[in-house]
């Protein structure tokens, strides 16, 4: 490979940012000191060099790189979107009109849980319209923001990388072609994908870890004290830190006369109108549907669609005496304001993912972790090294252009019927980074989907990302043994609910029953 490391140091900014946005709940201030140790060290320890060094990486992050602009310009978007659904009402409305049918709290998660999966076409896409359509719901039913969010980013990049229709799978594939190719592999890409879908541990044990805690009262650790206070008190989130991300709409006029129609069609046409221009920028009329949504640009697709979604919302709104004309910029504005954080937090994870990179932290994480394997260790290995990768560097998509390089020839210069395994292992454990990383963008548009403090996302996701890590990598040590994947997922998914029982009831707080009576209560009222 040609990529350099500067060795163990590389792994020093992650760490620094990584813990101090845990210890201290700043942020912002977290990323940039990590920003400027990575800035540091690339200048050989001049300070002046690694000040200017760090605003470089910063503009180059966020102006150097078509597709980052446009996530951005997305997300600013979206934000004018909830913005005008805010002034309108029609969260309100829509809410009461749903929650005669969605009748209990599990139901709304399960919901949550449903709409995700169905959204699966792009992972940024999915973080923030699911958050803009149940929250009103799961509000009304006391699920904790920090739960939403979980939700949210347990449906966003697992469900990307199961099914095989996605971005990200496209992107995958792209990678596998010039390696079967490299080493004289004869099966075709997209066949073995489909192969890794049952060894694809993680993101099948985080789903199945969604709807344990949706149906039951099996919360542990952090989540279940916010799950506690939402449902004892009705706190959704920690006030003491000010509004959330996506959410400061307090001082908006909201209208009286909407229907919920009012949240509905915009939803509608943003689907719809996404889907076309992923079409649209895949090249459809040359080529068949699904090649086309394979092949689509879909941050310019998603830009698209937020457009005209904001342009029909203005027109619709007036024409239904909702919003006039006149005042639907404001609320556009304030939409654009209540992204800034998220949009800034954004900003600075795709610099320490810059910084991670030129460091070569990904490389040198590989190379460690996968020195003198035994042959029935490698997918744990390679699945260990991929999670440290994707926490560290908070990016799936680069640990994949990483690692499955490393997977393909060392499966097949040890034993080639690990091959399916080890690239699951690989997908798997990128999985695992982009969706627990506090640094990765799909945790930060979770945060802000979810309406929910990002450093209260991180601390109480983290446990049960952890718990589905630890039961992913016992399960790829057995794939070396057992004959078939779905046997491999068979056995990780049983041994899960093992675990998960276990852990409800050594690491919670002290009253476990307070939660499912209350919940009870609160579904029957």
């Amino acid at each position: 490979m040609d990529l350099q490391t500067v060795g163990w140091i590389s792994i020093i900014p992650p760490l620094v940012a990584i813990t101090l946005a845990i210890i201290t709940k700043e942020v912002l201030i977290s990323l940039a000191i990590g920003i400027f140790c990575g800035a540091l060290i690339l200048s050989g320890g001049n300070p002046l060099t690694a000040f200017t060094g760090s605003l470089e990486i910063l503009i180059e992050a966020i102006g150097d790189h078509e597709w980052n602009t446009r996530v951005i310009l997305f997300v600013m978007l979206l934000g004018g979107i909830v913005g005008l659904l805010a002034r309108s009402g029609s969260p309100v409305s829509f809410s009461q009109w749903a929650v005669k049918r969605i009748k209990s709290r599990p139901r709304a998660l399960f919901t949550t849980w449903l709409l995700g999966v169905i959204i699966f076409m792009d992972d940024y896409f999915n973080c923030l319209t699911v958050g803009t359509i149940m929250r009103p719901i799961t509000d009304r039913y006391r699920v904790s923001r920090a739960k939403l969010a979980f939700v949210i980013d347990a449906t966003a990049a697992p469900v990307c990388i199961l099914v095989p229709l996605s971005t990200w799978v496209a992107y995958v594939i792209s990678i596998l072609v010039e390696q079967f190719k490299l080493y004289g592999i004869s099966m075709n890409p997209f066949q073995a994908f489909m192969t890794t879908i049952p060894y694809n541990l993680y993101p099948w044990l985080v789903l199945g870890m969604v709807l344990i805690t949706s149906f039951t009262d099996l919360e542990y650790g952090p989540m279940a004290r916010h799950e506690r206070r939402a449902l004892e008190q009705g706190i959704l989130y920690d006030e003491s830190l000010g509004s959330p991300p996506g959410d400061d709409f307090s001082q908006l006029e909201v209208a009286e006369n909407s229907q919920p129609i009012d949240l509905i069609l915009p939803i509608v046409i943003l689907v719809v109108t996404t889907i076309i221009a992923m079409l649209y920028t895949g090249g459809y009329g040359e080529r068949g549907f699904w090649d086309a949504i394979m092949d689509t640009d879909s941050a310019t697709a998603l830009v698209y669609g937020a457009f005209i979604t904001i342009i029909f919302m203005a027109a619709f709104y007036h024409i239904r005496g909702v919003v006039p004309v006149s005042e639907s910029m404001s609320a556009i504005i304030q939409g654009f304001k209540s992204m800034v954080e998220a949009v800034t937090i954004l900003g600075l994870a795709w610099s320490i993912g810059t910084v991670c990179s030129n460091l070569g932290t990904g490389v040198w994480v590989a190379g460690v972790v996968s020195r003198g394997l035994p042959t029935m260790l490698i997918p744990a290995a390679l699945f260990l090294a991929s999670a440290l990768i994707g926490f560290s560097t908070g990016t799936s998509w680069g640990t994949f252009s990483i690692m499955i390089p490393i997977a393909v020839p060392l499966a097949q210069a040890t034993d080639i019927s690990l091959l399916i395994p080890a690239i699951a292992a690989v997908l798997s454990g990128g999985t695992f980074g982009d969706h627990c990383s506090p640094i990765s963008d799909t945790t930060i548009m979770s945060s802000t989907g979810g309406a929910c403090h990002h450093v209260d996302h991180v601390n109480t996701q983290l446990p049960y990302a952890v718990t589905a890590a630890a039961l992913a990598t016992v399960g790829f040590i057995t794939a070396s043994f057992l004959p078939s994947g779905w046997l491999v997922l068979a056995v990780s998914l049983a041994l899960f609910f093992a675990v998960i029982k276990f852990l409800h009831t050594f690491w919670n707080d002290p009253l476990p029953e307070t939660l499912s009576q209350t919940a009870s209560e609160h579904s029957g009222s």
